[in-house]
Parts: C-alpha cells; sequence; structure tokens
C-alpha cells in the first residue's frame, strides 16, 4: 500500500523533507510522526494515516516534494474508515495524511533494475570486464567508472593520459588524485589538501527557505535605511507602571507590544508602507489590517511569526501572543497559520548597535 504526501495547508502546494522519523522495517501506529516537512518557514510532522509495517521510503532528505506525491510504502492495514477518503487531523500540528489504495503488485525495484541493465562487455579485455554502456560510450578506450569520469572533469584531468592501476587498466580515483602531468606537481594535490580542511553540510531545511526569501526580497523590494532619534523617557515609566500589571497575570511585558501599537498609528497615516506589489495582476495591494510579524531568532535561523490583529488588542494581550509565539518558534511548534496573513514585519535591532535594546 501507497501513502502519499497530504495538504500542508490552504495555498500550499509543495515543502521540503527535512528529516525521516522511520524506517523501512519499522511498525507504525496511526497518528505516529512519519517525517517533518519544511513548508515556507514552518517545519510541520506529518502523521500517519495508516497502522502497519513501512515497507519502502520513496524519497530522499533534502527533495523538495509536492502534495499527493508518493512518499512511503507499507504493509499492514490502511486507513481506517473515513480516513481513506479524507486527512486524519494531528493534534499537535493539524496537518492531515491519507492512505491510498493498495497499488498493483509490481517486480521490485532491484529486479527493474536487473533486467533494465545494459552491460558490454570490453572486447579484448582478458575475463570479460563488463562495463555499462553509458562509460564505454564516452571513450571506448579507457576503463573508468562514473564517479572517477566526474572527478577528471571538475580536474580538468584527460582520462587518456592516465595510468590506471585498476584491473585491466581501469582508472582509479587515487589515479587520477595523483596524476601528474609533463611537469608541474600531482593535479589532486592541492585538491586533496582543500577537502582535508573543508566540512560539506546539506544547505536544507529554514536556512535555505531564508536564503531563498532574502533573495526574493532583494530583487522584488526597494532596500533603504532610515534612522530616527526619539525622546522615550514617558515611554519608559509607562512600561515600567504597566508591566506589574502584567506580571500579575503571568506576562512579561517588553516594550515591543508598544512599538506595535505605534506602528499601527503610522501605518494608518502613511497606508503606502501597509502594502505590497502584486507583479502578476499589476495591482498595488493596500492592507486594511494590521498583523505584525515579528523576527525570532531560533537555533535553525531566523523565522517570522505573526501577532494578528494588533489593532484591536491590548499591549499586554499582544505581549501575550508574542510570548506565546517565540515559545514556539524555539521549540519547533509553529504551525502553518503562526507564519501566514503577515502585512509589515518588525526586527529588533536594538542588540547590534547602539540603539535601544527593546526588551
Amino acid at each position: 500500500m501507497q501513502f502519499k504526501l497530504p495538504e500542508l495547508g490552504e495555498g500550499v502546494h509543495e515543502g521540503e523533507l527535512i528529516k525521516w522519523k522511520v524506517k523501512p522495517g519499522d511498525s507504525v501506529k496511526y497518528d505516529q510522526p512519519l517525517c517533518e516537512i519544511m513548508t515556507d518557514k514552518a517545519t510541520v510532522e506529518i502523521p500517519s494515516a495508516f497502522q502497519g509495517k513501512v515497507a519502502e521510503l520513496h524519497v530522499k532528505e533534502g527533495i523538495v516534494v509536492h502534495v499527493g506525491q508518493l512518499m512511503l510504502s507499507f504493509e499492514g492495514a490502511g486507513a481506517t474508515t473515513g480516513q481513506a477518503s479524507s486527512a486524519t487531523q494531528s493534534p499537535s500540528n493539524g496537518v492531515g495524511a491519507t492512505a491510498a489504495a493498495p497499488a498493483p503488485a509490481t517486480h521490485s525495484s532491484a529486479a527493474q533494475a536487473s533486467s533494465s541493465s545494459v552491460q558490454n562487455v570490453q572486447s579484448g579485455s582478458p575475463g570479460g570486464v563488463a562495463v555499462s554502456a553509458a562509460e564505454t560510450s564516452i571513450d571506448s578506450r579507457v576503463l573508468a567508472a562514473p564517479s572517477t569520469r566526474r572527478l577528471a572533469r571538475e580536474m580538468g584531468v584527460n582520462l587518456k593520459e592516465v595510468q590506471g592501476s585498476g584491473p585491466h587498466g581501469r582508472v582509479m580515483k587515487d589515479d587520477v588524485l595523483s596524476f601528474r602531468p609533463a611537469s608541474g606537481t600531482p593535479v589532486g594535490s592541492a585538491r586533496s589538501s582543500l577537502v582535508a580542511v573543508e566540512e560539506r553540510v546539506p544547505f536544507r531545511g529554514l536556512r535555505k527557505k531564508i536564503s531563498e526569501k532574502m533573495r526574493l526580497s532583494k530583487d522584488r523590494a526597494a532596500h533603504f535605511t532610515y534612522v530616527e532619534e526619539a525622546d522615550a523617557t514617558a515611554l519608559v515609566q509607562l512600561r515600567n507602571q504597566a508591566k506589574e500589571i502584567a506580571a500579575k497575570q503571568g506576562v512579561k511585558l517588553t516594550y515591543l507590544p508598544f512599538v506595535m501599537k505605534a506602528m499601527v498609528a503610522a501605518l494608518r497615516q502613511y497606508p503606502i508602507l501597509n502594502s505590497s506589489l502584486d507583479e502578476d495582476k499589476g495591482e498595488l495591494v493596500y492592507k486594511h489590517y494590521y498583523n505584525i510579524g515579528l523576527s525570532v531568532q531560533t537555533d535553525d535561523g531566523l523565522t517570522a511569526p505573526v501577532v494578528k490583529d494588533v489593532a484591536n488588542k491590548s499591549v499586554i494581550e499582544i505581549a501575550k501572543d508574542i510570548q506565546s509565539l517565540v515559545e514556539k518558534a524555539r521549540a519547533k511548534r509553529l504551525s502553518i497559520e503562526d507564519l501566514q496573513g503577515g502585512s509589515i514585519t518588525l526586527t529588533n535591532a536594538g542588540s547590534i548597535g547602539d540603539c535601544l535594546q527593546l526588551r
């Protein structure tokens, strides 16, 4: 039976597979987390809508998957009554999962690979060394694996000039790395020393999304900086009085709720600041709602959950929302809804330079 990626949220059609939480052979129960999917700036867990044993994982970590795409195959009970046609809801993140009907029996992928592979025996080679047709078509006079050929291309080495040390003269990776041209040092020596001090880490998940959004912002938004000073003496006094009231309600009152309320007044006076450009339709979209995104630094990078309806909330209510969103962001429990609907974003740069530290 097959499990396909369920709906992830309104208007969300794809996400990046960050981590599998199961492996082939694992027994899975209903609602057990199967994997983590990164969508926009949220990482959500996909719950199981079946009970059985995982047979095969069809997607590798780091790959972008689309809604309805085959994720894994399993053996055992499918979705319970009503689950096969509708998504189950996970109490933790609200993301549904569906299990498709059993797929018709097919030969194993290994058998298909075996039957479809093309073998070509190098003529004249003692023992009949088998190499793929694609390999010999590149250069029938040089025996080398595709990975060795790729390495040679990256290093600018002509394989015809390399003496192979493998069976029947096959060129190995070490041969390419130690290859010495007619004059000079081995081509691979500089590369080998560089690789020895490098570490390669997969670029995916939240940091990849941040990179994509920053590039998009750079391409489509006008970037400028404006600095102004203000006397915040009265604000400090007001906050000191109000934070005692908030503390009795279990709320830590920072300056941010006051700044957000001030932003609403400014945006009403200058609505162009609370607008966006719809390039596809050629329209400027003025937003008459005030949902303010808040930049939150987490171990995985910067994310921006949204405080909704700031205009109609008190500073203490805003402080509660901020406290909740920050805790969820750092615990990696933000939902898609927490990150949608923002009209403008507030960043606290107080700790960077000689400016007000909003705490």
